[in-house]
């Protein structure tokens, strides 16, 4: 074989050119303003469940809140932390920051209050955006309130019941806007200033801020939007919620950097919601996750098989599936999911299926202007097909550095090169596939196991929904696996179940064989909703302590 590059990159990733970039420019002049004056002006821009607006009145409402936040007096680069679900309210004030100069950071707002607390401590928000249905966790944490915070903003709370919180000036979000111009000047960023920022989730230790910058804002649309086929006609719908990266790249940036049409849910996604929204927008790309893909199957196996004909593109993300679920997707639909790989560090996908080159149940190939190596535990650089290595990515959308944390800036991000902390390796067509997380792999009887690897031998077996496995350690002091399993509607546990999920696992290499099977009706997950094995760690660490 001669230079495995010549396989895993196309031709076309070797043809592709990023696009020239101005110094100074504002994002949001990029992704709505280029519209005005055009057929697109009074096209759909964004659908909020029963609500649209065009391009126009959408940047109106992202004027009136740039307006808002200038007349709080809010210093250039200052933060602002977004802590809410989809809404109108949560994008137009996403933009309205950026627009004047104003950095908005975004976390899930399944996280409890002391969560709330750390993030407002650790980014030292000058300013914080809050749904009226979180209100309740920021008033556990008032007397800890750090003092950068000045102003808080309540999405749909009645001026008259605002919750407490100190001496912070607090007004609702109808009141920031209100009576306030639908124009702004946008507030011109160099290309190199930080302009955004997500939080990782926290896997692995503290979450820690992911600093983006404003070039981001063309090079992303450019790669991606060409790479997966957007068009100006699309209507792009993505399950997970816009403080994900997974969520707001594909599903409303670039889909307004295009001309496109965004639509949000400020519903959970669940299979109900999501296939109403799927019936009642018509997009033509969704963008999901495992988990939801999972869901549809079963409520098109217990309530109906829904209407989906109006999708051409599924794309999938955030954990591997089982080549079952792929075939099940495709004969009910006669859609392949495309799977894919990326991160908040790096910006969306760096690896993924397109739709005219993709191949089932593998992560697909780089992305346009996103280099990838893997790299062994010798720190070597994989050369082979078919061995594992840490996929380290090069790409000038990658993380500017990590908010306040210097060492974990230092320990991530080598040179030019980001470590993603995911195991993969590449087949003998070019062909990237997940083998796990670097820090869920374990040793049983000196040898590694792959989590991934035994939880896809459990679900292949059709009684199983999905499945989690991590060490733990015996009264011998020995690591043994351990297997938490979520079963389908219906199906009963027994001894033969038992058997014959060992027995598939045992294919794969009997030492893979969990000592311990637990059901269970649900398996936690992160707030990226992906299946949180640290937490099980911990679980079964503490409750064999109390042992």
């Amino acid at each position: 074989m001669g230079d495995y590059r010549d396989l895993i990159y196309s031709d076309e990733w070797r043809a592709w050119e990023d696009p020239e970039i101005p110094e100074y420019f504002n994002p949001t002049s990029i992704l709505l303003d280029k519209h005005l004056g055009t057929a697109k002006a009074s096209a759909i821009a964004l659908i909020v469940d029963d609500d649209r607006y065009s391009y126009e009145s959408f940047l109106a409402h992202v004027c009136r809140a740039a307006n808002g936040l200038q007349l709080l007096k809010l210093g250039h680069g200052s933060r602002l932390l977004l802590f809410g679900t989809d809404s109108l309210e949560f994008l137009a004030i996403w933009f309205g920051a950026i627009r004047a100069g104003i950095v908005p950071v975004v976390i899930s707002d399944a996280y409890k209050a002391p969560n709330l607390l750390y993030f407002l401590r650790d980014s030292s928000s000058q300013t914080l955006f809050i749904d009226a249905e979180q209100t309740e966790k920021l008033a556990e944490i008032v007397d800890d309130i750090p003092w950068t915070l000045d102003h808080v903003i309540v999405r749909g709370a009645d001026p008259a019941a605002a919750p407490e919180s100190g001496d912070r000036h607090i007004l609702t979000y109808t009141e920031l806007v209100e009576g306030l111009p639908g124009t702004f000047a946008p507030v011109p960023l160099h290309k190199n200033d930080v302009t955004y920022m997500f939080y990782s989730g926290g896997t692995t230790g503290a979450a820690k801020g992911i600093t983006h910058l404003a070039h981001d804002f063309f090079l992303v649309p450019e790669r991606h939007g060409s790479f997966l086929d957007y068009r100006p006609d699309d209507v792009v719908h993505a399950t997970s919620k816009k403080y994900f990266t997974h969520g707001i790249w594909p599903a409303v940036l670039i889909p307004f950097y295009l001309g496109a049409t965004s639509v949000i849910s400020r519903l959970p996604p669940t299979a109900e919601n999501v296939v109403a929204v799927v019936e009642r927008a018509r997009p033509t790309k969704l963008i999901t996750v495992p988990t939801i893909i999972k869901t549809l199957l079963l409520f098109a196996e217990q309530e109906r098989v829904p209407d989906f004909s109006s999708l051409e593109v599924v794309t999938s993300a955030s954990e591997k599936m089982p080549p079952e679920v792929f075939e099940q997707f495709h004969k009910l639909f006669g859609l392949e999911v495309l799977d894919s790989i990326g991160s908040s560090e790096i910006t969306y996908e760096w690896i993924a299926n397109r739709p005219s080159d993709f191949r089932r149940g593998s992560l697909g190939r780089p992305v346009f202007g996103f280099e990838a190596k893997l790299m062994d535990s010798d720190g070597n650089e994989v050369t082979a097909a078919g061995m594992d290595g840490e996929a380290w990515i090069k790409s000038t959308t990658a993380c500017f550095f990590y908010w306040c944390k210097l060492d974990k800036t230092k320990e991530t991000f080598v040179g030019e090169w980001a470590r993603t902390g995911d195991t993969l390796q590449f087949d003998e067509d070019g062909y990237f596939w997940f083998s796990g997380r670097s820090d869920d792999v374990f040793k049983v009887k000196g040898m590694w196991v792959s989590p991934i690897e035994v939880e896809a031998a459990i679900t292949e077996h059709e009684a199983v929904m999905e499945a989690a496995v991590v060490s733990f350690e015996d009264s011998d002091g020995l690591t043994q696996a351990k297997a938490f399993i979520v079963l389908n509607p219906g199906v009963e546990i027994s001894d033969d179940l038992v058997s014959a999920l060992k027995d598939g696992v045992r294919r794969i290499g009997g030492y893979k064989v969990p000592a311990e099977m637990d059901f269970v009706a649900a398996l936690p997950r992160t707030t990226l909703m992906k299946i949180d094995r640290r937490t099980l760690r911990e679980m079964e660490a503490e409750n064999r302590g109390r042992g």
